[in-house]
């Protein structure tokens, strides 16, 4: 297990030294929760990480919280990110501005730009996509379930309604 910690001052424009950062190198650890400006993982468990930038190779993360988050043969359960990089690795969801996705199995991505090759999803919504995308629900296959979700939901309640009365 190894753990690092280097805290150096950031320059701030009126105040220089008034802010400070925190960066955590972490290999083979298993933490709840981890905080910093810039996370570092390898061969680790961790519940959340808010950070500036989370690299994280080799691991399992529950929830990730970042301005950028860079995941490399690792699996998440949820990343909100400005921009999110994944290579190799699988999420439950992505919510993020512009996402780059190589080689990765995902549940949901929301995003505004998505990039990359052999791009897997259950459900992609985008505003731009670039690559090779497979998808098992598009926008027809969602409007198509909503339809059917709503025609199933409404004949129950009728039949509800029906017995009730008698």
């Amino acid at each position: 297990m190894t753990i690092s910690e280097t805290n150096q001052p950031l320059p701030a424009e009126n105040n220089p030294g008034a802010n400070e950062t925190s960066r955590y190198d972490m290999e083979e650890v298993d933490q709840d929760c981890v905080q910093a400006d810039s996370i570092r993982l390898s061969q680790c468990g961790v519940g959340r990480i808010d950070a500036s930038e989370a690299v994280v190779s080799d691991s399992g993360i529950s929830q990730v919280y970042a301005e950028t988050a860079t995941l490399r043969d690792s699996v998440v359960g949820f990343v909100q990110a400005n921009a999110v990089e994944l290579a190799g690795s699988g999420s439950g969801m992505i919510v993020s501005q512009a996402a780059t996705l190589a080689n990765s199995r995902n549940g949901i991505v929301i995003s505004r730009d998505v990039r990359g090759s052999q791009i897997n999803a259950v459900l992609m919504l985008a505003g731009k996509v670039d690559g090779p995308v497979e998808t098992l629900v598009d926008q027809r296959g969602l409007v198509l379930i909503g339809i059917v979700a709503g025609a199933v939901l409404g004949t129950v309640f009728s039949l509800f309604r029906l017995f009730k009365r008698h």
